[in-house]
């Protein structure tokens, strides 16, 4: 009898040691295995892309609209070469009232692996500007509908300016840079292109209210909310 326990506990001890060595050695090949997994993920989205059927249409986006009117800019070509975009446009828009309004619009028929669009928060500082808040917001759109996108306030000189910026991918509106990159992840894992827009309104502070400038952009983009979705290629595709 004392031998049976004695054998027994022997044995409940080498399960023990044994069990402990195996999950030791699941923990050790773990990072190994999460690496090959994502070094296998990269190289699929880098060199395996689906391609748009087209690209955006920025003529749908009338030079005269509601209250605005608008004649097309460009910037340095140096601010080009460093976007690296397929295609943009430039807009400088006015209203009635003398309000000034810059919209850009950035099209990139694929994002890389590694390399996705310029975000503001990074490109304003390297630009002089001065970042003071950035704030969530949500828009309200045609329909009575509501779409999420940055409001900041910037700075440079005695100049001061209210800006809103988005993303349009595959998947519709997209806030955050972070949601951006896992938006590229998830389209190219189900096969749909990885084309994307970045969208952007500066709105020049009207005698300083910076208040008054939000709500005149976020004004400015609900009469414009309909001719951009048409202009984007993203439209008709469910996310």
């Amino acid at each position: 009898m004392l031998f049976s326990t004695a054998f027994g506990q022997r044995n409940d001890t080498a399960q023990m040691t044994e069990t402990k060595r195996k999950i030791q050695f699941s923990i050790a090949w773990a990072p190994l295995a999460l690496l090959v997994i994502g070094g296998t993920l990269g190289l699929f989205m880098r060199y395996y892309e689906v391609k748009a059927a087209h690209g955006p249409d920025f003529s749908a986006i009338p030079m005269e609209f509601a209250d605005y009117v608008g004649s097309e800019r460009r910037f340095p070509e140096s601010t080009y070469s460093i976007l690296k975009a397929d295609t943009t446009t430039l807009r400088r828009y006015q209203d009635l009232q003398g309000n000034v309004y810059w919209l850009f619009i950035a099209y990139f028929k694929e994002q890389k692996y590694g390399s996705q669009i310029h975000s503001p928060k990074q490109c304003l500082p390297g630009g002089g500007w001065r970042i003071d808040s950035i704030d969530p917001y949500s828009l309200t759109l045609s329909a009575g509908l509501t779409q999420p996108v940055n409001v900041l306030t910037i700075g440079r000189r005695n100049t001061k300016q209210v800006m809103f910026y988005w993303f349009e991918t595959r998947s519709g509106a997209i806030r955050g840079e972070f949601a951006l990159k896992f938006d590229l992840v998830k389209n190219a894992l189900v096969f749909r292109p990885t084309d994307a827009s970045f969208v952007r309104l500066t709105v020049e502070n009207v005698g300083g209210n910076t208040q008054e400038a939000r709500e005149l952009g976020a004004k400015f983009l609900l009469e414009l909310d309909i001719p951009l979705k048409t202009a984007l290629p993203f439209e008709t595709t469910s996310s």
